[in-house]
């Protein structure tokens, strides 16, 4: 047994348990399938025989009941509760009182059968339903009374009550039976489940070893284990694994969670360009939020708010990932990404203002289809500037995040605040590493908050239409 790995706690007792769940399920299945079709079977049976009864008594009691002749009605009754499994006899005249009856105390009362009885089975001239009779179950069988010469005359009814204490018990001893039955088969076969596991645990054993230095931090593992059958599959798998989070290690360190996977790998390819604390560089930073969301949010439940911002943030994200940005952070509605931190990619303000032109784009497409749902449509507004940030990990020992801090950020997040619906707001600083390549309208001078002096806008228009200014 592997070390540190109790008894009850093995592959082997688990594969024997799951062994014996599934087998104890199957035949419990089985178990309920045979005692329901015996339980049937004796019904019916039962239910033929106290047809017989009921019949023969409808036939003989006619002219009696005509004639009033009540000590022939006893009779009849009694004789009919003398045969096993009846329980009661009644005769029902055609006022729904009780005739005649083995029980001489209710002759008079007016037949109700049990508030918990339901319909079980009927017939053309029967009907039997399932009840209580003094706390003991019973099949009440209901024949009509009819007249010879006149069969559509109603007389009256033959009731019996026929016990389902013998069909109880018939089951139980069959269902005593098929349990010892399933208790010997469950432990033959764990025992059989146990011991075929102790063959295969044994490689395990290497595996935990190797998953148990990974888990501490020591990626540098190797399983030697040749084969060509699922453990073999297994060792070259966790060997691959091994190997894949040598390479992965410096990313999960480090930039877990905020990184695209495009940026990841360039990450990986030049990961001593990256100084980790802080570093001044220039940064374009755009910021898209969602206009008019709150009003919006107000006319849905907490839920629909949830799925309409991880609806939009999937569109989004995946048109940033496109043009190679990070999603720095997201903010309620809006959304934070930078252009070359932390690494530069290389014409920054440019790859910003055509993320930010298919953003537009993407979120008309996503309001078609809200459209054929009948929802509201979403207008974004969007800011980008381009200057001078710190970039780093900012935060604690515990808890830290990759972001970049300054004023030039501030710019970004004042212009997004500004931009009406659908309007793309791009500061002077941008607009000049892009000029010429975009279609932008000259803003009048705006002053933004923080900023005593007024500040050079641009709203973006479109790519221009020049091929060599692409």
């Amino acid at each position: 047994m592997a070390e540190g790995i109790g008894f009850f706690s093995s592959l082997r007792f688990r594969f024997a348990l799951l062994l014996a769940l599934f087998g104890g399920l199957l035949m419990a299945g089985a178990m309920t399938l045979v005692e329901q079709g015996i339980r049937q079977s004796l019904v019916r049976e039962s239910v033929d025989k106290g047809l017989a009864v009921a019949r023969g008594v409808a036939f003989n009691v006619e002219d009696p009941l005509l004639t009033g002749d009540d000590l022939y009605l006893f009779s009849s009754v009694g004789s009919a509760v003398q045969t096993p499994g009846i329980r009661y006899a009644l005769i029902i005249d055609e006022t729904g009182r009780i005739k005649a009856a083995d029980d001489i105390s209710r002759v008079g009362e007016p037949f109700v059968l049990p508030p918990t009885a339901v319909p079980v089975r009927e017939g053309k001239d029967y009907r039997v339903a399932r009840g209580d009779f003094e706390g003991v179950p019973v099949l009440d069988l209901a024949v009509p009374i009819v007249a010879v010469a006149d069969p559509s005359l109603m007389l009256g009814e033959i009731h019996l009550g026929l016990s389902e204490e013998v069909i109880g018990a018939a089951v139980r001893s069959m269902r005593l039976r098929l349990s010892w039955l399933t208790l010997a088969a469950l432990l033959v076969g764990a025992l059989a489940a146990y011991l075929a596991a102790t063959l295969f645990v044994r490689p395990v054993n290497a595996l935990v070893r190797g998953v148990r230095a990974i888990g501490e931090g020591n990626l540098d593992q190797r399983i030697d284990l040749t084969g060509k059958d699922e453990f073999g599959l297994l060792t070259r798998a966790f060997n691959e694994m091994a190997e894949s989070l040598r390479e992965k290690e410096f990313i999960k360190n480090t930039f877990e969670r905020y990184v695209s996977k495009p940026l990841a790998q360039q990450i990986l390819l030049h990961k001593d360009q990256l100084q980790l604390g802080g570093e001044e560089k220039e940064v374009t930073i755009l910021f898209c939020d969602i206009r008019g969301f709150t009003p919006l949010a107000e006319q849905l439940s907490p839920r629909q708010v949830v799925e309409l911002l991880n609806a939009f943030f999937t569109r989004m994200v995946q048109v940033i990932g496109r043009y190679e940005g990070m999603v720095d952070k997201f903010m309620g509605d809006s959304i934070m990404t930078l252009f070359g931190a932390p690494l530069a990619q290389g014409d920054e303000p440019m790859r910003a203002v055509r993320c930010a032109l298919e953003l537009c784009q993407a979120v008309a497409a996503f309001n078609e289809e809200r459209q054929g749902e009948g929802l509201a449509p979403l207008a974004v507004g969007i800011g980008i500037n381009t200057g001078m940030v710190v970039a780093g990990n900012i935060g604690s020992h515990q808890r830290m995040e990759y972001t970049v801090v300054g004023d030039s950020v501030n710019v970004a997040s004042r212009l997004e605040g500004m931009s009406s619906p659908g309007e793309i707001l791009v500061s002077e600083g941008t607009f000049r590493q892009v000029e010429g390549r975009v279609e932008a309208t000259l803003m009048p001078p705006m002053t933004l908050k923080g900023k005593s002096r007024p500040v050079g806008v641009y709203r973006i228009e479109g790519l221009a239409a020049d091929p060599q200014g692409r």
